[in-house]
């Protein structure tokens, strides 16, 4: 919420623009309180409804993907290739595709131009591989949504019908295996391979600071990388402050001092980290990306409201 990217991080498309209703209607029910204009807290009685849910429903097994990866487009590009596919296998060569994304529409056209049927035919053959070590139940719900020849694709109200489950089950199952199906994808390589890989590599972070943060992770630091990928010093700090937002075990201690920490805090102690103001810093030897990570750091810890 606080760095405006609910509408990019995929994993519910609608969340940012029903979250305060959602929040209130929580509040309502005794799940969560509020703690400021701002801010909310989970209750005891809301962790336990949380705990119990979750021990009930369909989880995403790899969440780290919809960071890695561009769900949306590859969604769209999945269902489209389903549907050539389909077609394709009837001998028909006239309908309307199913997207209206002028994008991807002219990457599939340039992929197909390149691998023709072979291609469309693989899109079954790494969905069977794929599909076959998942949940019978699951897989069936997943393949249920994909239009085809003279074949519409259910909604998730009624493939939830179909199977007795919840809408949310439904929608956490075709998340779940759509996303896990590019990964399989990618580590597979094939025409597919080439088809999807572009545009996966677009989640919330690039593919590039992806690799920046692998070798953070390693035990290098952020001269090391700049040097060893050969990349300016900005680009990898940037590279370390998107991924300071996205993951959860980013290392700050790494490139911040507690001596740092401790006197950027004194600046600005009794304000909202939100507001702070970096020029109050300077004279003091604290770089910018020092500052940020701190506050990205408290954001992450305590919320925009502290």
């Amino acid at each position: 919420m606080c760095y405006e990217l609910l509408d990019v991080v995929n994993t519910d498309y609608e969340l940012g623009m029903n979250l305060e209703r959602i929040s209130d209607l929580a509040v309502d029910k005794g799940w969560l309180e509020k703690d400021s204009d701002s801010a909310y807290l989970l209750t005891p009685f809301g962790k336990k409804v949380r705990d119990d849910y979750l021990s009930l429903h369909k989880k995403l097994k790899k969440p780290e993907l919809f960071a890695k990866y561009s769900y949306r487009k590859f969604s769209a590009l999945v269902t489209l290739c389903v549907q050539v596919a389909s077609e394709l296998s009837f001998g028909n060569r006239s309908y309307v595709p199913i997207t209206t994304d002028y994008h991807l529409l002219q990457i599939f056209k340039a992929w197909y131009l390149a691998y023709g049927k072979a291609g469309a035919a693989e899109v079954r053959i790494d969905l069977e591989k794929f599909l076959k070590e998942e949940d019978e139940t699951d897989a069936a719900v997943f393949m249920s949504r994909f239009a085809g020849h003279e074949t519409s694709g259910r909604t998730k109200e009624q493939i939830a019908d179909d199977y007795n489950l919840e809408v949310s089950d439904v929608v956490i199952t075709e998340r779940d295996l759509m996303i896990r199906f590019g990964e399989f994808v990618i580590n597979e390589g094939g025409s597919l391979a080439e088809l999807f890989k572009h545009e996966l590599n677009e989640g919330l972070v690039s593919s590039s600071a992806l690799k920046t943060y692998e070798m953070v992770c390693q035990g290098k630091s952020a001269d090391e990388v700049a040097r060893f990928r050969r990349l300016k010093s900005s680009t990898v700090i940037e590279h370390l402050l998107d991924c300071a937002i996205v993951f959860d075990e980013f290392p700050f201690e790494r490139f911040v001092s507690s001596e740092k920490r401790s006197r950027i805090e004194e600046v600005y102690v009794g304000q909202k980290t939100v507001c702070w103001d970096f020029h109050k810093l300077e004279g003091t030897g604290i770089s910018f990306y020092e500052y940020r990570l701190v506050q990205i750091e408290r954001i992450k810890e305590n919320g925009s409201a502290y």
